[in-house]
């Protein structure tokens, strides 16, 4: 397990924008050039292994559990938190880091996040697991395994809650256009942290088959509406 990598969220105070990762959207990549922008008070969550130039920092301590306590109307997630210092940790949802810096600094930075292409990012996604199975073949993993849908992390009651969802197919602009929200103009140089995982030439088109697609087409139906993927079940795509 070598190259897995755990990251969370930047809160960058000092240039007022919250990052919420994803995965396999070039996440970790984002954030080790992010937390090189974000100043020295901002909350910035660990990579497991380390990654040079990015440093954790802010994401342990104290924090309010009440607004959480309420939401949830469960006050063990937050209190178990609480007794273990834990603001801030891997893959962190929206929710829950509203609640953490409160309703107000979230309304009032903006933030973003990366979303991709489904087919694509299950493709992505069972190349990154083969190091727990390397005998598995694409169509058991599909019916097997549990795929990356990650709408619930950035959205709220069942809403896109981030200002923003950059597209990974336009990762460097669309960074770009993050980055200018906040009035920060400066050149997108990203680190390549998980690549190489996923051979060059393996593309959707020659794994899928219809009972595939119509498996990817319903896992992850929210992000097709959403964000205007086309659904290859419903094309016929093979």
């Amino acid at each position: 397990m070598a190259n897995a990598y755990i990251a969370g969220v930047i809160v960058s105070h000092e240039h007022r924008f919250i990052f919420v990762k994803t995965q396999k959207t070039a996440g970790t990549s984002i954030e080790v050039f992010l937390a090189g922008l974000a100043g020295a008070d901002a909350v910035v969550t660990p990579v497991k292994p380390a990654v040079s130039g990015h440093e954790p920092r802010n994401h342990t301590g104290w924090f309010n559990p009440l607004a959480q306590i309420r939401r949830e109307r469960d006050p063990r997630p937050a209190l178990a938190d609480l007794r273990r210092r834990r603001r801030f940790y891997n893959h962190i949802s929206a929710a829950r880091i509203r609640d953490r810096v409160g309703a107000r600094v979230w309304d009032s930075y903006f933030t973003f996040c990366f979303e991709r292409d489904p087919w694509d990012k299950v493709v992505s996604w069972y190349y990154y697991r083969l190091w727990q199975d390397p005998d598995m073949e694409f169509a058991e993993f599909v019916r097997t395994q549990p795929l990356p849908t990650e709408f619930d992390l950035y959205a709220i009651d069942g809403a896109v809650a981030v200002d923003f969802v950059g597209r990974f197919e336009a990762l460097g602009a669309d960074l770009a256009h993050a980055l200018a929200q906040v009035g920060i103009d400066r050149p997108v140089l990203l680190t390549r942290e998980k690549g190489g995982s996923r051979p060059a030439d393996a593309r959707p088109g020659a794994l899928y088959t219809p009972e595939l697609d119509a498996i990817v087409a319903r896992t992850f139906a929210r992000e097709i509406r959403e964000f205007g993927y086309p659904d290859r079940s419903a094309s016929g795509a093979d």
